[in-house]
């Protein structure tokens, strides 16, 4: 698995269409909507001919009226709008059927990428930045939307569009025809020149305004601390230059953009200059003239589309390979195909000889443990000595790299994961809430719990009396993160989670660290009710908090160095004793427990 998502330069011209047709094979299960975009692009293009020969001849009538009857010129009429109909449903319906297939593109792949992205082990998130990875789920990929819709419409409309135009080109006069086709060719020059630039500004440029998502990211989400450190200026400072610099590269593919049409324009002057050259020379009728002037434009604007599908495809491709890395990023924490589902009551859980690394850093080192059903386990040492990888393991957030697992004497890696982590319930030191109501937050995970058992699940997490005092309450929307609730209140609405979902393994990771005196109080009574009866594994960093654990393990280096009760560690002169007199040096310990 890659470590994070970084970006790289730009591939060469085939691996960028390799891209692009990797993107195209997702239109596939859509090519109906495809086919019928081409049929009526089909028609669009092939009318410009028809409007273009009854044109020719009403021009003619017109400029010669004493041989043309009213009713000649009605039917022409009436021909002329019947092609202009025709056309204008043509252009219609393949650009209808043709967006719809590349938007519902765009669709799926948001789908795919933001699925993929959940089966992705959370250390690819720790490595990546979340601002990055929100830009590539939406702004690269409403670039792709262009590859898609804009340039699969034109190359299923214009080519026809084109050959119209060349029909009707040929029928007015075939030697003039073949005289002006041989300068289209050289349009196709800036389209090399300034392609492969496109590109890698474009590429660039999404990068700098992924940059920019992380940087608003990070400033709202840590806005407290910004505000409380005065580092308004320093934030703004930092959020210009990236702007600037996303300013500055989007230019740069401006530049190569707005330099192809000019360019084409120019070349198509020339043409046009020698079609009159040539009508002067071999005296051509002034109707014959303005109709193949007439066709030249109309050959001109399916030239210049055309000659822009690279250009688009260059930009639309970087954003896709951005994409696609994060599609292409395997999962190391996989489900077996014969996995099996967990349904038996909790007798014991062992790590058997288990050691973690995060690449060449060995975190867990041959941890050997057995645990008992109902037996609470605290695990205490200090930071970075794996507490929280090794409770991580018990979902599988992350896999064992050596070593196994086993719950019921099962390897968990056999399990599936609905069925192993239906067994946990996780309460952290940093409450996640989502903007939702406190019922939806409470019942995560839960969906079909029943307002009587929310109800129940908070009471029993001490959570019931301050939702009730909230303006709707159990409806009340607690918005992103619950900002505007205090610390312990989240806390036991977690717990009130945790409650509803009536685990049997549970994991206590620093849950009380972070709260004053009263809210420690009400949410360690509430997880007091929470522990109950249930295997628990409990880091804490406060020692008071785990005096009455069954059992205490001391972590150092990712190693158990110490086991035992509380006073048994208390009366050696390990590391436990240390920390305990660290800090209790200067107060007497309170006995909380």
């Amino acid at each position: 698995m890659k470590a994070s998502i970084k970006g790289s330069l730009p591939g060469g011209r085939s691996e960028a269409w390799h891209t692009y047709a990797r993107l195209l094979r997702r239109a596939k299960p859509y090519r109906t909507r495809l086919l019928l975009g081409t049929v009526f692009g089909a028609v669009f293009g092939f009318s410009i001919a028809g409007v273009l020969v009854v044109f020719k001849g009403m021009l003619g009538s017109l400029l010669d009226p004493e041989q043309t009857q009213f009713g000649e010129i009605l039917m022409m009429v009436g021909i002329l709008l019947a092609f202009g109909a025709v056309r204008s449903l043509g252009d219609f319906m393949s650009r209808y059927f043709v967006g719809w297939v590349g938007s519902r593109v765009v669709m799926d792949l948001r789908r795919d990428t933001f699925a993929h992205l959940h089966d992705l082990p959370i250390l690819f998130f720790s490595k990546s930045r979340s601002g990055e990875l929100i830009s590539r789920t939406t702004n690269d990929t409403a670039m792709i939307q262009a590859a898609v819709s804009n340039v699969v419409g034109d190359l299923l409309r214009q080519p026809f569009a084109a050959l119209g135009a060349v029909i009707a080109l040929i029928h007015l006069d075939a030697r003039l025809a073949l005289i002006s086709l041989m300068v289209f060719p050289v349009c196709i020059l800036p389209v090399a020149l300034f392609g492969r630039r496109v590109k890698k500004y474009g590429r660039q440029s999404q990068e700098r305004l992924a940059g920019l998502v992380s940087i608003l990211q990070e400033t709202i989400y840590g806005a407290s601390v910004v505000k409380a450190f005065g580092m308004e200026g320093y934030e703004r400072k930092k959020f210009d230059g990236e702007n600037t610099s996303v300013f500055r590269r989007t230019i740069k593919v401006l530049k190569a953009k707005a330099s192809v049409e000019p360019i084409v324009v120019f070349i198509s002057c020339v043409g046009l200059s020698l079609v009159i050259l040539y009508a002067y020379y071999f005296r051509l009728t002034a109707d014959a003239l303005v109709v193949f002037g007439i066709a030249l434009v109309a050959l001109y604007d399916p030239i210049k589309k055309l000659s822009r599908v690279h250009l688009t495809i260059a930009q639309s491709v970087a954003s896709a390979e951005r994409v696609f890395e994060i599609l292409d990023t395997k999962p190391d924490v996989t489900e077996a195909p014969d996995a099996l589902v967990f349904d038996e009551p909790i007798r014991e859980i062992a790590f058997d000889h288990v050691s973690f690394s995060y690449g060449e850093e060995k975190v867990l080192d041959d941890v050997h443990l057995s645990v008992r059903s109902g037996e609470i386990v605290a695990l205490v040492g200090s930071s970075g000595a794996g507490k929280t990888t090794l409770v991580n393991l018990i979902p599988r957030l992350f896999d064992v790299t050596e070593g196994s697992l086993l719950l019921n004497g099962k390897d968990i890696r056999s399990l599936t994961f609905a069925s192993l982590r239906l067994q946990v319930g996780v309460v952290t030191q940093e409450t996640i809430l989502f903007n939702d109501t406190v019922s939806g937050n409470i019942a995560y995970g839960q969906t079909d719990a029943s307002p009587a058992s929310i109800a129940e699940a908070a009471r029993k997490a001490n959570a019931h009396d301050f939702i009730m005092e909230m303006a709707d309450g159990y409806d009340t929307v607690i918005h992103e993160r619950g900002a505007r609730l205090s610390g312990g209140q989240r806390q036991r609405l977690a717990i009130a989670r945790a409650v509803l979902r009536n685990p049997p393994i549970l994991i206590l990771d620093e849950a009380t660290s972070a709260l004053d005196t009263e809210s420690e109080r009400l949410v360690q009574d509430a997880l007091y009710e929470l522990m109950s009866g249930r295997t628990v594994f409990a880091i804490a960093h406060r020692l008071s908090t785990i005096r009455h654990a069954d059992r205490i393990l001391v972590l150092d280096k990712g190693r158990i160095v110490e086991e035992g009760e509380h006073g048994d560690l208390l009366a050696g002169a390990g590391i436990y004793k240390r920390l305990h007199d660290m800090q209790f040096r200067d107060q007497v310990s309170p006995g909380v427990g």
